[in-house]
């Protein structure tokens, strides 16, 4: 196979206007596929690059930042004064696509908005992300992620049955946000290159956090009944939790009648296959407490590694619980890969998830640039002409 180092958007450019979380993830998938992404920060820049951490304590970069921008380039504007605005423009005027995250009418009132830019690039691509979207009564509002759990329901329907509402352990809106909001970029540039005329893509951290959710609305949708909070169970499916095992806890599905019978089987319970609390998905859910306390007699007899390697075998779908210590080891994982500071000291971030077999990906430039590390080399200027 031959080797492609040029990746797929190869000769895109995209001016990205975002900050924080959701709206840098974008901008670092497209960076990630071979995009110029260039990072349009305020002369005191991204607020994420201070975010507490070690690092920050000893006048380095926060992991925050770098988690979503070592593959860009930075360039620092004051967009509210007339020769940053003007540099603005002119960035704009050559780039495929310009992402924002800012609030619905600020792009406007800053001379930016996708009128004005596209009327001076018609093949522009204006991608705009906003919490609640560009219409409605909350449009004005601003969100990040545990404000979007709670609006869309996730909050609701997570955490345990006699416990309150609880939220992800990660940030998973934002993120997902960003994934959504490349999608469009990406989906917008082939439309274009097909002779399309779609130059404007939104997206609301509502509506994906909302969509994130869409088998079990459309559930809610058919019964019009509130889902209960179940913990690490499933809400229609059994057996489908955590599990002890005798050195730690493993995850195990296998609420489908043939996995079912399968773990009947290997666990020599057969008469679990007829018994009437288990004998169908319907059953197994309405007596999930005695069927989770029959499998945890039998799954803590042995280590986790013993029931994984014997339920692979067998095509059932089981995982250990590991700690991000255990995913990623000592930093030699395949998720991890090495990038600069500022500085060019070292600094480890996670590799992104997309692989084109071959592009040599690994040849990406990852290094963290500086506020406004590249505002001569891409405006010809030095940084205090551009933003004075």
């Amino acid at each position: 196979m031959s080797t492609d180092l040029s990746g797929p958007l190869a000769g895109h450019r995209i001016i990205d206007f975002t900050r924080l979380i959701a709206g840098p993830c974008a901008g670092d998938l497209l960076a990630a596929m071979g995009a110029d992404v260039i990072k349009v920060e305020d002369v005191t820049g991204d607020p994420m690059r201070n975010a507490r951490s070690r690092r920050v304590a000893r006048g380095l970069t926060a992991p925050s930042f770098a988690a979503y921008n070592v593959h860009k380039r930075s360039v620092a504007l004051d967009l509210k004064d007339p020769a940053g605005h003007a540099a603005a423009l002119r960035l704009c005027d050559g780039a495929d696509a310009v992402l924002s995250s800012f609030r619905p009418g600020v792009l406007e009132r800053l001379g930016l908005g996708a009128d004005v830019l596209r009327a001076r690039n018609p093949r522009l691509v204006v991608a705009r992300l906003s919490a609640f979207g560009e219409s409605g009564p909350d449009r004005d509002r601003g969100g990040v992620d545990i404000v979007m759990q709670a609006e869309s329901g996730l909050m609701a329907v997570t955490g345990e049955a006699d416990g309150p509402p609880v939220k992800t352990g990660v940030p998973i809106i934002d993120a997902a946000s960003g994934y959504v909001l490349a999608l469009g970029v990406v989906s917008a540039l082939l439309g274009r290159e097909r002779g399309g005329h779609l130059r404007e893509v939104t997206v609301s951290m509502l509506d994906v956090a909302v969509h994130l959710q869409a088998q079990p609305l459309a559930e809610y949708l058919d019964s019009r009944q509130e889902p209960e909070r179940v913990g690490n169970q499933a809400p229609y499916a059994a057996p489908a939790d955590v599990f002890p095992a005798a050195d730690g806890a493993l995850v195990l599905s296998a609420h489908l009648p043939q996995h079912w019978t399968r773990l009947c089987e290997l666990l020599d319970r057969r008469e679990w296959i007829d018994d009437p609390r288990f004998h169908d998905v319907g059953a197994r859910v309405a007596n999930r407490e005695a069927l989770s306390a029959a499998l945890a007699e039998v799954l803590r007899t042995r280590p986790v590694g013993y029931w994984l390697d014997l339920f692979a075998a067998a095509g059932l779908t089981a995982g250990r619980i590991r700690t991000y210590r255990e995913v990623v080891g000592d930093g030699t994982s395949a998720f991890v890969v090495d990038a600069r500071d500022v500085d060019s000291s070292p600094i480890q971030v996670v590799r992104p998830p997309l692989r084109f077999p071959g592009w040599a990906d690994d040849l990406l430039p990852r290094q963290i640039p500086r506020t406004g590390e590249h505002t001569g080399e891409v405006l010809g200027h030095t940084t205090k002409e551009a933003v004075a």
